[in-house]
């Protein structure tokens, strides 16, 4: 009797885990078909033989041609599977060239993967720069807290600045220089940049690099393919949302007004436009953007003059109400965070 109860026992406990291991197994495939889903990205063909890949991240573009294909920017890392795939449905040629049109991760990500199949990476001198920053100031925090650690030990022997020198050319001797310190990933960084513009002679197309000086950020460029008539405009426009003026890497209103207006002047009616998300746009729609920009700024500084706080601004949504119906407030940047973005722009330049 005790040994039938047993056998029982475990055939229902055996029931039971492999019920369970088979919900777990649906569970984790449920899991890594949502996540594969969320990095899935769409191919779509612009003009000639320039294409955008849409999807998770920055707006990506390829000019595919009897010299290879020239790439601008490459979302993230988790993604670049799905767009490998993409590429490849319409080209296996090499991957020779990529633009990094600013350092935001949702445009670079992939950069180290990129890399790894030869491909050159290119980008304005500022833009390298912030990539970099993450992993160059904290290399150098620590190195000079070293170093201040050591010169202590030196103590009443460094007397002038010549033992100074040398107590820290010893220093250094021990621990190494600060770029000793820097472990940026493998193939991250563009290799290439540039301080102002860069021409590229790829496909039969001039390919012209413009910087727009502190739009988006410092570092942003735009791409000119100038037979086809296509621009990629990376975040310097967006289609369809507010934009996000990067105060903090020297993005300002002014630069990206500047911006806009110099695309404006590129482009012209038939000018297909790849912004840095959102789908392929026209001249119409960047002075959309533009004209949103000069009548915002105008409104919240006649508000700033009339002593209006912030959250007085805020509470106007008839201000926002045209480009609110529109969805402009449903992407990454909210209306309120674009219009506190607006009200503290405009504030500096009233000196308020």
């Amino acid at each position: 009797m005790h040994k039938k109860i047993f056998t029982t026992t475990i055939f229902l406990f055996t029931i039971f885990f492999v019920s369970a291991q088979d919900d777990m197994d649906a569970s984790n495939e449920n899991n890594s078909n949502q996540i594969s889903n969320e990095n899935r990205v769409g191919i779509q063909r612009v003009k000639d033989s320039i294409y955008i890949i849409k999807g998770r991240g920055g707006n990506i573009g390829i000019s595919v041609g009897k010299d290879g294909i020239f790439m601008i920017d490459d979302k993230f890392e988790e993604t670049s599977i799905s767009v490998m795939e993409r590429i490849r449905s319409v080209s296996d040629k090499p991957i020779e060239l990529l633009v990094n049109t600013h350092h935001h991760g949702d445009h670079i990500g992939a950069n180290s993967y990129m890399s790894g199949f030869g491909t050159i990476i290119f980008s304005h001198d500022n833009a390298r720069r912030r990539m970099a920053a993450p992993y160059t100031k904290p290399a150098r925090d620590a190195h000079r807290k070293k170093l201040d650690s050591i010169l202590k030990g030196f103590g009443d022997k460094i007397s002038s600045d010549e033992t100074r020198k040398d107590a820290y050319r010893q220093a250094e001797e021990m621990i190494g220089s600060a770029e000793d310190m820097i472990n940026i990933p493998e193939g991250s960084l563009p290799v290439v940049t540039f301080s102002k513009n860069l021409n590229f002679y790829y496909n039969d197309e001039k390919i012209m690099l413009i910087h727009l000086p502190n739009s988006h950020t410092d570092g942003d460029v735009m791409v000119y393919f100038t037979k086809s008539n296509v621009l990629h405009t990376g975040d310097a426009f967006v289609k369809g949302n507010y934009p996000f003026i990067d105060s903090e890497n020297r993005g300002s209103l002014d630069g990206y007004i500047r911006g806009l207006t110099k695309i404006m002047g590129l482009v012209n009616n038939d000018t297909k436009i790849i912004p840095g998300h959102g789908d392929v746009a026209t001249k119409a729609d960047v002075k959309y953007t533009l004209s949103m920009l000069q009548f915002l700024e105008g409104k919240i500084k006649y508000h700033i003059v009339d002593n209006k706080s912030v959250e007085e601004v805020l509470a106007m949504s008839e201000l926002t109400k045209e480009y609110d119906d529109k969805g402009f407030g449903e992407g990454f940047i909210t209306t309120e965070s674009f219009i506190r973005t607006l009200y503290s722009e405009s504030a500096k330049k009233l000196g308020k």
